[in-house]
């Protein structure tokens, strides 16, 4: 039964958006068949666009791992860098990304690399946020154990914090895939030219051209990317922790 009452809460969804669709004209709400409709009719652009994002929301997500688990463990060995450092990272978590895209397509021109820079920067923080916190979670004497034993700052790593550290990275990429299509698609608004189509440019160009139907299912498109990638998050969590998985 819990496994069906989402569906159940989709089908009262699409029921109730049908319903209301019946009192408006296409131009403000289609109905989900008319999505449907223009989403079947452009299937060959919508999925090249779907495909396009998800490289950047990707890309993007590699960085600011990169980034952020590195940052993590240097904040970890060094504490004054820490201190130096983390309100800036803070900072440009708050600057809205919608603001610092304009930006970046006149520092680096348009195409792919905005969507994925501004992916970057929406998903960084989390990454950075939650590694700090798993990096930091040993217990003291766990410390003192593993130095009693010899091991080294990296093995102390290794084989210590960052296995302690993996059901908090973790829980922090369910927020950070989700915002890494975000910022994909923020930085497309500006940066994408329409060769090739984005989900971004698909959204702006359909509703310039009063092409309702069709930006709802780019809408609904991306929504999907944001889904499949939490779920495959998910899937990792499950699968890497385990028994300390619980019901998180």
């Amino acid at each position: 039964m819990s496994r069906a009452l989402p569906f159940l809460v989709a089908l009262l969804i699409l029921a109730a958006w049908w319903l209301f669709s019946l009192t408006q004209p296409e131009i403000l709400l289609p109905s989900p068949l008319q999505v449907l409709e223009a989403a079947w009719t452009g299937r060959a652009r919508l999925a090249e666009a779907l495909l396009y994002t998800a490289l950047s929301s990707l890309g993007g997500l590699a960085i600011a791992t990169a980034i952020g688990l590195g940052g993590a463990a240097l904040f970890l060995r060094f504490e004054w860098l820490e201190r130096a450092l983390y309100p800036y990272a803070l900072f440009l978590q708050t600057v809205p990304i919608i603001a610092i895209a304009p930006l970046l397509v006149v520092w680096l021109g348009y195409g792919i690399s905005v969507a994925v820079t501004t992916a970057a920067i929406v998903c960084f923080f989390p990454i950075l946020t939650s590694a700090n916190a798993g990096l930091s979670s040993p217990s003291r004497s766990e410390i003192e154990l593993m130095q009693l034993y010899g091991a080294s700052w990296i093995q102390t790593l290794t084989k210590l914090r960052l296995p302690r550290a993996l059901p908090t990275v973790l829980a922090g990429y369910r927020s950070a895939v989700g915002l890494s299509v975000i910022g994909a698609i923020v930085g497309e608004f500006v940066g994408a030219t329409g060769d090739p189509v984005s989900l971004g440019y698909l959204v702006i160009s359909s509703s310039r051209s009063a092409d309702t139907a069709t930006t709802f299912a780019a809408v609904l498109a991306s929504a999907a990317l944001a889904g499949a990638l939490f779920a495959i998050v998910r899937t990792i969590e499950k699968r890497a922790i385990g028994a300390w998985h619980g019901h998180s």
